[in-house]
């Protein structure tokens, strides 16, 4: 039996969910709209009312089955990366899926390599000189590595004398930090303020731990006082005051 013979059609939702998990490619919302439009003037009849879809109507739907899918808690759900809609494992999930696959441990970047790739993503696409005069020392292990773990691009030439490379971020760098695009990322003032925040936090916690400056000191015990005889102190054996 085709699907134009079945007495009922799925809803929106379960369409677009079979439509982002069969999928070979990330598909965006205008990809995912033209395929349902294309099979209602195709078929008609019942598939006809999902004709005149709207993009708004599309992601409505793209958003119910993301929230459905992490209430469920099920290990994954719908995210919108750089080329499109896809299924994504819960990030939770990640020791176990590591194992599976054989990947071993996740890949942890250094501090300065972190600031490079914070450097490279908001001034992109930007020169290896200009960098490096942001952070003051040479870059040249740490953007090998970068370009390695797949973050980092080379964008193209700049028009400078010698016509240095430019840099910028890949889609993977979009993908491992939940971004559309780089318009996403946050703005430098919101990072300062949650910086400021983060270290409040972490002087009021240090505060709570150390001991208050207005409590008194508990007093340790006095020693015992060792009654003096009536003649001369008493040695002990090994040769200390014997109580």
């Amino acid at each position: 039996m085709d699907g134009s013979e079945t007495a009922a059609i799925p809803a929106l939702k379960q369409i677009i969910g079979a439509l982002v998990f069969g999928a070979k490619k990330p598909l965006t919302a205008r990809e995912i709209r033209k395929n349902i439009e294309e099979v209602a003037e195709t078929l008609g009849g019942l598939f006809a009312p999902y004709a005149s879809l709207k993009d708004r109507d599309v992601r409505e739907a793209l958003d119910a089955l993301s929230a459905d899918a992490a209430r469920a808690q099920i290990g994954f759900t719908v995210v919108e990366g750089p080329d499109g809609f896809v299924f994504q494992t819960d990030s939770d999930c990640g020791p176990w899926l590591r194992h599976l696959l054989d990947l071993g441990r996740g890949q942890r970047l250094s501090r300065p390599a972190l600031e490079t790739l914070a450097i490279i993503a908001y001034k992109q696409p930007i020169t290896k000189a200009d960098i490096e005069a942001v952070r003051g020392v040479s870059i040249d292990h740490i953007l090998k590595t970068l370009m390695e773990a797949q973050l980092v691009r080379i964008m193209g030439r700049s028009e400078l004398p010698g016509r240095p490379l430019l840099y910028g971020t890949t889609n993977l760098f979009l993908e491992h930090f939940g971004l559309k695009d780089v318009t996403e990322l946050p703005k430098l003032d919101e990072l300062a303020r949650l910086d400021t925040v983060r270290r409040a936090r972490a002087a009021e916690a240090a505060a709570r731990q150390a001991p208050s400056v207005d409590a008194p000191a508990a007093e340790e015990p006095e020693p015992p006082v060792a009654e003096e005889p009536s003649t001369v102190e008493t040695a002990s054996p090994e040769g200390g005051v014997a109580s």
